[in-house]
């Protein structure tokens, strides 16, 4: 089975933190790595609680594989539903947020910034799909990066996605052809969760009228995307850095550009995913007879006072 790993660091002796669910994705990132000739891994798993003793038999079994290929184990826990109830998101946005703090913090104990990440081809389609309906704009579309950076609880991980380019048949092909078990999370197989419901019940119907050819067009789309995002954002980036904007500023550029900087900047305010509606929202402040306040996920707001924007 033909794999390509991309994005990774050219020195095999960088210490690379690997987020392994258990599932058989990231177990086939794990093995691959091995087989590239990646020795100094740490494995990391994080226990959202919420498949019961299934969660509980994945840590499990975590552990045991990264005993048998005596590699350093860390396990992180949390009450992802409490969460998702205190800060009034998703249970799927609660569990990222979770997730990443756990890496952000394993990462920062074993002195190093680089997380690797199991997604793939697929992933990849559904989050341009799932972009494109939530009106995210090319930032969405170009979808995931081999290479990309995320601050976390202070800390800046250099995130590492080495399977963008195979997809998830490859990957099952690979763990097949060399009889590696893994985890079927089933969870997965109820379309209750938004992706999960793309994943089941949207592409399949995709695939059936237009081929599955259409997989490829996506990601192919998000490369092109992903050089335009590249651009505006090195235009929008030193402006969305600041804490505070000046509406001025804002009022005086270009719709395009100035959408772009307001989104970087409610990223950077630690304003999870801001999709179309919280960057519009936001955008309505600059007009002086608009709102002086506008609301945003978890329980934030955006106002505009004495000629700037903020967050509190």
């Amino acid at each position: 089975m033909n794999i390509h790993l991309s994005a990774l660091p050219p020195g095999k002796r960088k210490k690379l933190i690997v987020a392994v669910s258990g599932g058989a994705d990231s177990v086939a990132l794990l093995h691959l790595l091995m087989d590239a000739g990646y020795r100094n891994l740490v494995v990391a798993h994080f226990n959202h609680r919420l498949r019961g003793k299934a969660s509980a038999g994945d840590a499990a079994f975590v552990g045991k594989l990264a005993a048998h290929l005596d590699l350093p184990f860390v396990i992180g826990e949390g009450e992802v539903r409490k969460l998702a109830a205190s800060r009034k998101c998703s249970l799927e946005t609660a569990a990222r947020e979770a997730r990443y703090g756990f890496l952000a913090e394993t990462a920062r104990k074993h002195r190093t910034r680089i997380v690797v990440l199991a997604h793939h081809a697929d992933d990849q389609v559904e989050t341009c799909l799932f972009n494109f309906l939530r009106g995210s704009g090319i930032a969405g579309l170009s979808g995931m990066k081999p290479r990309s950076t995320r601050a976390v609880d202070g800390a800046s991980l250099e995130l590492l996605r080495p399977l963008l380019g195979n997809t998830k048949e490859q990957l099952l092909g690979y763990l097949k052809e060399r009889k590696i078990r893994f985890r079927e999370d089933a969870t997965n197989a109820i379309a209750e969760a938004s992706r999960n419901k793309l994943r089941l019940r949207v592409l399949p119907l995709i695939g059936e009228l237009l081929g599955p050819s259409f997989k490829g067009s996506i990601v192919r789309n998000a490369r092109l995307l992903a050089d335009e995002e590249e651009l505006l954002s090195s235009l929008a980036l030193p402006i969305a850095l600041h804490e505070k904007l000046s509406v001025k500023v804002l009022r005086d550029l270009h719709p395009a550009l100035r959408r772009r900087v307001l989104h970087a900047w409610l990223r950077n305010q630690g304003v999870g995913e801001p999709g179309f509606a919280e960057v519009e929202r936001t955008a309505s402040l600059l007009d002086a007879k608009g709102p002086a306040k506008v609301n945003l996920p978890a329980d934030r707001h955006a106002r505009r006072r004495a000629g700037v924007l903020f967050i509190e």
